[in-house]
């Protein structure tokens, strides 16, 4: 019994990491003189509005956030929301939404508002990606998905049904998905990934959706993963789906969220200091 316990305690250590061991060992079958050139070959202009729609993305998921909290100064919400979603980028997912209930909670937020707000959303977000891989195909797993993700959007907005600020969530949820997806349709002009734009919307959509649930057991490296096995199926070599997987959730992602971080730092210092001349 007690080697059982072992074993287990010994897979949940491992489980965070399995997604780099699984990364590293698919590693050496890849050519990464091949990387480094499928690198060089990125088309940078593309990038620039990458990023910008990708703080868009960012900027108004946090905006959407608050609507549900209540009141929050939004500059300090968009460094928390940054600085939890890097956290995720860098470890998993359900680290940085830990870091984002701690900080909601030394904000002055019940942690029960704050895990209802982050459940509610995160709900949201599931339902559409379930909805978006669920509708284009016509296996029962395909229809399965596509009532699933229904479920989960119709219970968030029958649960805030009395909501009155429902309207504002709804709306900001559609105009993420929109900026998400036009980051992801720039990043992968600029690597060169020449598929449909709704095969790489999906693809897309369900390697975030790897990293996303906190249940998987693979962790950090999940999404690369997912999207090398993904784009394969569409003849996309390795090589370029593993520098897209890079340039759109690690490159784009880091410059958006440094940015955002950035310049929400800088809105807070000046209005402190516009207020602190007002009072005297």
């Amino acid at each position: 019994m007690e080697n059982k316990k072992g074993f287990t305690d010994t897979l949940k250590r491992l489980s965070p990491v399995t997604g780099i061991i699984a990364l590293l060992v698919l590693s050496f079958f890849v050519s990464w003189k091949e990387v480094f050139e499928r690198f060089r070959e990125v088309n940078l202009p593309y990038l620039a509005p990458s990023v910008a729609f990708n703080v868009a993305f960012i900027v108004v998921e946090t905006m959407r956030l608050r609507y549900i909290i209540g009141t929050y100064r939004l500059e300090s919400l968009l460094r928390i929301f940054s600085l939890s979603r890097l956290v995720s980028i860098g470890t998993v997912h359900l680290a940085g939404e830990g870091l984002l209930l701690g900080a909601l909670k030394l904000g002055g937020i019940s942690l029960k508002s704050a895990a209802s707000a982050i459940l509610h959303v995160r709900c949201l977000d599931l339902g559409m990606i379930c909805v978006v891989v669920g509708i284009y195909g016509n296996t029962i797993f395909n229809f399965f998905l596509s009532l699933v993700g229904v479920a989960l959007i119709s219970g968030v907005i029958w649960r805030q049904r009395g909501f009155i600020f429902l309207r504002e969530v709804v709306l900001s949820s559609l105009f993420m998905y929109l900026f998400f997806a036009l980051s992801v349709l720039t990043s992968a002009k600029a690597v060169g990934i020449d598929i449909g734009k709704v095969d790489v919307i999906r693809v897309s959509a369900v390697s975030v959706l790897s990293q996303f649930i906190p249940a998987t057991p693979m962790g950090l490296g999940t999404r690369d993963l997912s999207l090398i096995a993904l784009l394969s199926s569409f003849d996309v070599s390795r090589e370029k789906a593993l520098v897209f997987s890079w340039v759109e959730f690690i490159v784009i992602s880091v410059l958006s969220l440094g940015l955002i971080y950035a310049a929400s730092w800088l809105w807070e210092i000046i209005r402190d200091k516009k207020s602190f001349h007002h009072n005297r």
